[in-house]
C-alpha cells in the first residue's frame, strides 16, 4: 500500500477529510487536512506499515514518536507542536498532529532577505530554547534540531517532528540526525558516525548554536564554501573545529554565546540552562543592558577569539 492518499479521502472513522499533500519525506508524506467535527485544519502524517511498503519504518521508532509527543502536548508550551490523534486506514498509520500554518525557519529566512535581525533572531531562538528545555524535562531528546523543523507562525516559533526523539537515558546508538547540525562526539576521526553512549542534551545544545548561526547570517557554521555539498568535508570540518567566520554585523554577545554552544567538548559545552541565562538571551527585548554586563561579556568574547584562532592555527599546521 501507498503513502499517497487522494484529495477527499476521509479517514478516522470519517473524522479527517484529506485536502493536499504539503511535505514529503524518506518514510512518510504530510498532508494538510480537515477535522470535520471540530471544522479545523490538521496536518496528517501518513506512514505505511504494511509488509509490501517500499521503504519499513522501524515500528519502535514510530512508537517513541507518538510517545514523547502524547507526553509533550498535556505541556502548555506554544512552541511545541502537538499531537491530536492517531488513527489507522488500512495499513497506514496516520499521525494528526496541529496544523500551523507559515513558513520554516529556512524559508522565513529567505523571505527575510537571507538572514534575521539580530532582535528577531533573539526573539525565535528563546522560542526554541524554551521548547527544548521543555522536551529534556519530560526526559528525552529531539536529536533533529535544525530550521527546517521549526514553523514560523505570526512571530511564533513551533518546534515540529519529534520522529528521531529518544529517550536520554538510551541514547546509545549510531550518531543520528542531519550532518550539518550535528556535534562531534558523534563523528569518528575518519568521518564515520559513531557508535558510543553520548550526551544527548548537549548535542541538542550544538544542533540549536547551528540553527541560530544561520538564522544571523543565512550560512551553514561547518560548510566548505567551495564544497556546499560535501559532507564528508562538512563533517570534517566539525571535527576540526573550523568554524566559518561570522563576518556580518553582530554583537560581541551572540558571538560569544555561538562559540561557547559550539564547544568541541561536550563536558565543556554551555548547558541549556546556561544558554537560556546567558545575557544576550537573559536582556531579551531590552536595549538598555548594563555596561558593565556588555563589558564583560565582550571580555569573555575576546577571549573565546583567542582561543578558537589559536586551534585554528595549530589545525592548519598538521
Amino acid at each position: 500500500m501507498s503513502t499517497e492518499i487522494a484529495r477527499g479521502t476521509v479517514v478516522g472513522n470519517g473524522r479527517y477529510e484529506v485536502l493536499e499533500e504539503i511535505n514529503r519525506g524518506g518514510t512518510a508524506i504530510v498532508y494538510r487536512g480537515v477535522d470535520r467535527a471540530l471544522s479545523l485544519d490538521v496536518a496528517l502524517k501518513v506512514i505505511d506499515t504494511g509488509a509490501d511498503a517500499k521503504v519499513r519504518v522501524p515500528l519502535g521508532a514510530v512508537k517513541r514518536e507518538i510517545k514523547y509527543a502524547t507526553k509533550l502536548s498535556d505541556k502548555k508550551n506554544n512552541s511545541l507542536c502537538r499531537l491530536m490523534n492517531v488513527v489507522n486506514h488500512g495499513d497506514l498509520l496516520i499521525l494528526v498532529w496541529e496544523f500551523v500554518r507559515g513558513s520554516d525557519v529556512l524559508d522565513f529566512i529567505n523571505e527575510n532577505g537571507g538572514y534575521l535581525r539580530e532582535n528577531l533572531a533573539r526573539n525565535l531562538f528563546s522560542q526554541l530554547v524554551h521548547a527544548i528545555q521543555t522536551i529534556h524535562a519530560q526526559g528525552f531528546c529531539h536529536r533533529d534540531i535544525k530550521p527546517e523543523n521549526a514553523i514560523i507562525s505570526d512571530g511564533r516559533l513551533k518546534l515540529i517532528d519529534f520522529g528521531l526523539a529518544k529517550s536520554l537515558e538510551s541514547a546509545k546508538t549510531r550518531g543520528i540526525g542531519t550532518p550539518d547540525y550535528m556535534s562531534p562526539e558523534l563523528i569518528s576521526q575518519d568521518g564515520e558516525l559513531k557508535t558510543s553512549k553520548y550526551d544527548a542534551k548537549a548535542c541538542d545544545v550544538w544542533s540549536s548554536a547551528c540553527m541560530l548561526y544561520i538564522m544571523l547570517t543565512g550560512k551553514y557554521p561547518f560548510q566548505d564554501a567551495q564544497h556546499p555539498n560535501n559532507v564528508k568535508m562538512t563533517l570534517r570540518n566539525i571535527m576540526n573545529g573550523r568554524i566559518a567566520p561570522i563576518t556580518c554585523n553582530v554583537s560581541p554577545q551572540v558571538e560569544d554565546l555561538i562559540l561557547r554552544m559550539l564547544n568541541p567538548d561536550p563536558g565543556k559545552r554551555l548547558t541549556l540552562r546556561e544558554v537560556a541565562r546567558h545575557p544576550w538571551l537573559a536582556d531579551e527585548g531590552d536595549e538598555t543592558t548594563s555596561k558593565a554586563k556588555k563589558k564583560k561579556v565582550s571580555s569573555q568574547w575576546i577571549i573565546m577569539d583567542r582561543l578558537r584562532r589559536t586551534f585554528r592555527s595549530m589545525t592548519t599546521s598538521r
